[in-house]
């Protein structure tokens, strides 16, 4: 049975009627309300309350499984997802229609056993991290999704001007010379850049997808709904416009530093100007494939990340105080030994 409560609604605490005032009086707060005063606020909660759950609803979407005939509920903007009922893959293309429908997919290489295998040698590979995490049973949860990708392509124009300087020494019988030569240095060229990727999903980590790069281009092919079959897929939601100010601030370091390597040879080097100009700049929508790993060790959540193509692993991993110390003296002893060895030999 439903049991209902009024409370206060400044305070939370229990509402108590009196039958000599007819109202509705809060021993906590001392608030006091009338009838109609209560009927207005339920009609204000039921009111919200309706809102919230119409938007929510908006956000979710129904559909039939084709195996079982279960309704499956989806987020807005799941394109791919699994029946919870009987665990069949199911493809949602509409939700990748029109704006939203990929230019191209690289498809996944490494199955979602290779990508505990590969957890597992990571941790071996750690010797900081607490002995037991190692153990399987710390993985809760193995998600192979396809994560919606922005594909820049540019032309820039790039220039930089700097100083710099050579430094030449001789000597003969009586003197030491040193000769400093200054230089202008100017350079400007075209720079063509391929395939920057930004990933387009607001709860995907900017630092994590960037850090599973390189992927290679060479595999990439057309879009198929099929490939997204046993998978979970999301259709962008940041776009292209908004994902461009990251991406071009990854081309101007890259130009930077490859401009920079032009003008080696010198003993010192100071930049005076450096700028860019876009030129020519077009955008591919492609489906990019990535493994999601979720652990938990006392307590608390760790995520990685696995490129599905590559196999490239990124993320977060618990720390042993106790191992820490233990390396921490390794290293500190080895290095007393060496200043003692040092030291003798002096």
């Amino acid at each position: 049975m439903e049991v209902l409560t009024y409370q206060c609604p400044n305070c939370g605490a229990p509402l108590t009627f009196h039958s000599d005032t007819q109202r509705w009086d809060c021993e906590f707060c001392r608030s006091s309300f009338t009838l109609e005063d209560l009927q207005h606020l339920e009609n204000k909660a039921e009111e919200s309350q309706q809102a919230a759950t119409e938007e929510e609803a908006a956000k979710a979407t129904c559909y039939v499984c084709p195996s079982c005939g279960a309704e499956m509920i989806t987020e807005e903007g799941t394109a791919a997802t699994f029946c919870a009922f009987c665990g069949n893959p199911a493809v949602l293309p509409q939700e990748l229609a029109g704006d939203f429908a990929p230019e191209k997919l690289i498809p996944f290489r490494y199955t979602k056993e290779q990508a505990v295998a590969a957890l597992e040698t990571l941790c071996k590979k750690k010797p900081l991290l607490p002995k037991d995490f190692s153990n399987q049973q710390h993985i809760e949860s193995v998600t192979g999704i396809y994560v919606p990708f922005w594909l820049f392509d540019c032309d820039m124009n790039v220039r930089m001007d700097a100083m710099a300087q050579r430094v030449h020494t001789w000597s003969d019988s009586r003197y030491r010379y040193t000769k400093t030569d200054h230089y202008r240095l100017e350079r400007e060229g075209i720079l063509q850049v391929e395939a920057v990727p930004a990933d387009g999903l607001q709860r995907m980590s900017d630092d994590m997808m960037d850090a599973l790069e390189p992927f290679d281009y060479s595999t990439m092919t057309d879009f198929q709904f099929s490939y997204l079959a046993g998978y979970f897929a999301e259709r962008y939601d940041v776009d292209k416009e908004a994902s461009w100010p990251r991406v071009q601030t990854r081309i101007n370091q890259a130009a930077r530093s490859l401009t920079e390597q032009t003008m080696e040879g010198y003993v010192s080097r100071q930049v005076s100007n450096f700028s860019t100009q876009v030129l020519e700049k077009s955008t591919r929508y492609a489906m990019l494939p990535v493994w999601l790993l979720t652990t938990s060790y006392k307590g608390k959540n760790y995520l990685l990340a696995m490129n599905g193509q590559t196999g490239k692993m990124v993320g977060n991993l618990p720390m042993s105080g106790g191992q820490m110390a233990k390396w921490f003296g390794i290293c500190a002893g080895a290095a007393f030994a060496i200043c003692m060895i040092g030291g003798l030999l002096l």
